[in-house]
Parts: structure tokens; C-alpha cells; sequence
């Protein structure tokens, strides 16, 4: 399920996708004079990109949405829940620059919408553990 400035996006084709990427609050092992030392970064929001089949039922709604954004300039949020039941939530978001695509001919390429985003959160809480619970599945 997508929640996308608002507006529930459905009717996803086979071989629609999503794509995360949430940046900063990275772990780095670093070696000292003193000894290692971890560095972590600060948190820095992320990338959501949706990625569509030029057949989708969704897209008609994207290219709405992308359309509204050039013309007013404004930021809008995202909700992602996956099918092993994580929440992703974004806001503000703003799409970036979409990318080159081809139509016409054999094959079609899918349609990309990057939106960057100021705040990404991922919620894991409705994640199924492994048998015994996260410690059960270490020790």
C-alpha cells in the first residue's frame, strides 16, 4: 500500500516496484592512534523511488502529482507498507528530476518517480521475528 501526497496509489502492475534508501545514522569503524573508535553519521533523510510499468493504472496519478509540484512548488509525504508489514513514512518530499524513458517500438520502459526526502522513518514493529525472538536467534 502507497500513500502518495494524500492519495492511495493502487493498481499496481507486475513489475511495479519501490525503491528505499535511508540515508545517514551509518556505523563506520575507523582506526586510531588510541585504538578503533565508530563513527556514526547524523540521520539525513533518503530517496523513495516508484517505479511503474508504462501500463500501470498508477500513473496517471503520478504524472497528476508531478504536475501539481512544478507548478506550485511545494512538498508533499509518503507512506509505504510492505508486505512483511513494515511502515515507511516520508515527508518533506519533492520529486526530482524524472528520468529518460523510451515508448513506442517492442518494449517500453518503466516510469521512475524520485522524490527526495527531508525525513524518512521506518517503522519494524509488525515485522514477524525468527523463532525465539531476536535474542533466541543469535545465541
Amino acid at each position: 500500500t502507497i500513500i502518495f501526497d494524500g492519495v492511495p496509489l493502487s493498481g499496481f502492475d507486475e513489475g511495479d516496484f519501490i525503491e528505499v534508501e535511508i540515508e545517514g545514522n551509518a556505523a563506520q569503524r575507523t582506526k586510531g592512534g588510541d585504538g578503533p573508535a565508530m563513527n556514526v553519521s547524523t540521520y539525513q533523510g533518503g530517496k523513495i523511488t516508484i517505479n511503474l510499468l508504462p501500463t500501470s493504472p498508477a500513473l496517471g496519478i503520478m504524472y497528476q502529482i508531478w504536475n501539481a509540484q512544478r507548478l506550485k512548488g511545494r512538498m508533499y509525504s509518503i507512506a509505504v507498507y510492505t508486505g512483511v508489514k513494515e511502515l515507511i513514512t516520508a515527508s518533506g518530499c519533492a520529486m526530482g528530476q524524472l528520468p529518460k524513458f523510451s515508448t513506442g517500438g517492442e518494449k517500453m520502459t518503466n516510469r521512475s518517480f524520485p522524490s527526495e526526502c527531508l525525513a524518512i522513518a521506518l517503522d519494524s514493529a509488525g515485522v514477524e521475528t525468527v523463532s525465539g525472538g531476536f535474542v533466541g536467534g543469535i545465541v
